[in-house]
């Protein structure tokens, strides 16, 4: 009885994700149809060329202004529970902004400069969004990037103004930092003290022969165990 109820749960499971799979299909099919006018020619190209989107409508600014709270212009735009989003959308804006510093540590390597994207793509598990930084911290972080390549000597200060702007953009969006950004972002810079503190410890010094245990000779066993007898 119980192998049955065990192949039956199987078929409903797979049953229920082919209902899922079969879902997402049919509104590209009523989009090629016309039927859904939710489903524009510009989501379909979207969806086939970079994927489904985790956040549904909400994409680039209009997703940063969910996440903050502020109005969308768009009304036929689906917000939806916004608070369920919040812990994928983290994981969105920590990539964004790792990229920000990484573009900027780059193109200073190079001796270039570019332009400032406060619009990014973010590829995900599954999809893809586009996140968005307001314009002044996206082009800050990317200044840090190359100041980090041509005045290391300031790491320090450039680590502790990466974590100001990230519990500052943190708190728009009602988010909060868990970790130190500038400290895992940046370079860690090496205390010349390190290597004086090990030279400093006392190491225990190594036994000498008077104190080890010394085995008795061959003779002195045959002796002993003559006394014995």
């Amino acid at each position: 009885m119980e192998w049955i109820l065990g192949i039956l749960i199987l078929v409903l499971g797979g049953a229920a994700i082919v209902v899922i799979y079969l879902s997402e299909r049919i509104s590209i099919f009523e989009t090629l149809l016309g039927l859904n006018p939710k489903v524009t020619s510009d989501k379909l190209a979207e969806h086939v060329a970079f994927g489904p989107n985790p956040f549904g409508d909400l994409s680039g600014e209009n997703l940063w202004k969910a996440m903050s709270g502020e109005d969308i212009d768009d009304q036929e735009i689906e917000v939806g529970d916004v608070d369920s989003l919040r812990p994928r959308y983290e994981l969105v804006i920590t990539r964004h902004i790792e990229m920000m510093l990484e573009d900027g540590r780059f193109d200073a390597r190079a001796g270039e400069r570019t332009t400032v994207k406060p619009l990014v793509r973010i590829p995900m598990l599954r999809g893809s969004v586009e996140s968005f930084i307001p314009f002044t911290e996206a082009s800050r972080l990317y200044e840090i990037g190359q100041e980090v390549e041509s005045k290391p000597e300031n790491a320090e200060k450039l680590a502790e103004e990466v974590d100001e702007i990230v519990d500052d953009l943190f708190q728009k969006i009602q988010l909060e930092r868990k970790t130190s950004f500038g400290r895992s972002l940046l370079p860690a810079t090496e205390d010349p003290d390190d290597d004086n503190d090990l030279d400093d410890l006392e190491l225990p010094d190594a036994p000498g022969l008077e104190d080890q245990l010394a085995l008795p000779s061959g003779e002195e066993e045959a002796d002993a165990h003559k006394d014995a007898n």
